[in-house]
């Protein structure tokens, strides 16, 4: 029988992570409160995040939800919440999108060093750069696999153009554009000599399922598609990690991706 759990959230989170909406989707696995003691806690991710989620887990949170977070030190955190087993979910605009576990065994099966990733954001207008290269980030780990070195090769107002490099030693370059003529939304390609996998995401916000699309000499095959937003999908994660009790490794991979992100930012002041 599926246990049902205490929401609390705050205003900027409500509106960065569509809070309210998932939780009233959802009302077998949630429950909104406005008490201070509610097993699941949702935190926007502007600065102070870190403390804020350390307040929540002293005041017995069972589960956090960060969402949308700006690069921060989350040592303390990630060892006080280990320490207690608190799960703290990072939801970022796309890694959680149900296409994204789907097209993961496809993506696998052409991850080498003979492969190349190309990925594709667009955000809005005056979006911070750094917070759109973690989402970036997060859903090609999510998808295929942590990107391991990063170079820049522009980065303005209108967006950044890096090249980089997988774990497996395939290329990848990313890129994204700044632009409020169409909605926010992602692609991942990975090219071989005769196949390819594409994924393309919407926004976190819409329900318009991703697409998995597999190529190969035989022609083009589109998976089965799911109707489900990644905040809906991060807290049914959430949900399962707190009324199991098991932390989860967000944190690590969020420090992850923020050291790199702070190494090719850096690389580019100089």
């Amino acid at each position: 029988m599926t246990q049902q759990l205490t929401v609390t959230s705050s205003h900027e989170a409500d509106a960065s992570g569509d809070v309210p909406q998932v939780v009233a989707s959802l009302p077998v696995s949630l429950h909104p409160s406005d008490g201070e003691d509610s097993a699941l806690v949702a935190i926007a991710g502007s600065p102070g995040w870190t403390e804020a989620a350390l307040a929540s887990i002293a005041s017995g949170a069972r589960g956090l939800m960060v969402i949308h977070p700006c690069a921060a030190d989350v040592a303390a955190l990630k060892d006080r919440a280990s320490t207690l087993g608190v799960p703290v979910v990072v939801d970022t605009e796309w890694a959680h999108n149900p296409a994204v576990a789907a097209a993961a065994p496809h993506f696998a099966a052409h991850d080498d060093e003979d492969s190349l990733l190309e990925a594709r954001v667009n955000a809005p207008v005056g979006a911070d750069l750094d917070q759109v290269l973690l989402a970036q980030l997060a859903l090609i780990r999510a998808a295929v696999g942590p990107v391991m070195s990063l170079t820049y090769a522009r980065r303005n107002r209108h967006g950044y153009d890096a090249l980089a490099a997988l774990a497996s030693g395939a290329r990848a370059s990313l890129a994204a554009i700044l632009t409020n003529a169409i909605p926010g939304s992602a692609t991942l390609r990975m090219i071989k000599p005769e196949t390819a996998v594409t994924l393309t995401l919407p926004g976190a916000g819409t329900a318009a399922p991703g697409k998995v699309t597999v190529s190969g000499p035989e022609g083009a095959t589109l998976l089965p598609t799911q109707w489900e937003t990644a905040h809906r999908a991060a807290w049914r994660r959430l949900h399962g990690l707190a009324d199991a009790g098991r932390a989860c490794e967000d944190l690590e991979a969020f420090a992850d991706d923020a050291a790199l992100v702070a190494s090719a930012s850096s690389a580019v002041g100089r």
